[in-house]
């Protein structure tokens, strides 16, 4: 088992506009991360405008373009695989993680998460099956807690998303 110890914000925290709340776990995925390499100059609030997040959503495509923008050239930000995801939670580096049915090709199917953005932060095997351990992002009235789900059932509606900064290393 590999696991990776961080503090997950919460997408529905007060800090966190009352209209933003519903649709702000991508911005809240990226604080979290942000705040695992111990960079906190920007709020939740900032990045759901500056992502260009929607009351419905934030789409990978705009999460990583907006996000080099933002960040700049000494991040590392984009699409991966399942095999690099493993990796860089080897290497101690979260991955932001969406969950998204409705916008593939098999949509009808069911998923852990219709539609969420979270921080896979581990994985395990169980039985020879992997399991991704996730943060998701807190609710109303609760603060976020971690998730073992199983990959195989749910991989159709996954995207993993490298988010590294290339001139800070965590231990």
């Amino acid at each position: 088992m590999s696991e990776l110890r961080l503090t997950a914000r919460n997408q529905h925290d007060s800090t966190v506009r009352q209209s933003y709340r519903a649709s702000a776990c991508g911005p809240t995925a990226v604080a979290t991360i942000l705040d695992y390499y111990e960079i906190q100059n920007i709020s939740i609030n900032q990045l759901y405008n500056e992502l260009h997040c929607t009351s419905i959503g934030l789409p990978s495509r705009f999460l990583i373009h907006f996000s080099k923008r933002i960040l700049g050239s000494p991040w590392q930000i984009q699409r991966i695989k399942l095999f690099q995801a493993l990796h860089e939670i080897q290497c101690k580096r979260p991955v932001l993680l969406k969950f998204d049915r409705y916008f593939t090709f098999k949509f009808w199917r069911k998923s852990y998460f219709s539609y969420h953005w979270t921080v896979l932060v581990g994985y395990e095997w169980q039985r020879d099956s992997l399991h991704l351990i996730v943060e998701d992002l807190g609710t109303p009235s609760r603060a976020s807690r971690r998730h073992i789900i199983p990959y195989k059932p749910h991989e159709h509606a996954l995207t993993f998303v490298q988010f590294t900064p290339l001139l800070v290393s965590k231990k």
